[in-house]
């Protein structure tokens, strides 16, 4: 997994390092189109510290590398 979360308790957290490369907060992808349905939206939101049910699971959606 490119960016797993860690252990809190019985369940996962991502990170808190803010950053596209490096960092370690979770990463969600818009699933906007253009009016025509063509073009995906570039846009994207990062949280802190994201909670998850399970650990361990991957942070980002869909899974992205950080290199």
């Amino acid at each position: 997994m490119a960016n797993q979360t860690s252990a809190a308790g019985d369940n996962g957290v991502s990170g808190s390092t803010e950053g596209v490369s490096g960092g370690n907060t979770a990463l969600r992808s818009s699933v906007a189109r253009t009016a025509n349905g063509s073009v995906a939206s570039t846009v994207y939101s990062e949280t802190k510290n994201l909670r998850f049910a399970y650990h361990p699971v991957e942070a980002d959606a869909p899974a992205r590398s950080r290199a």
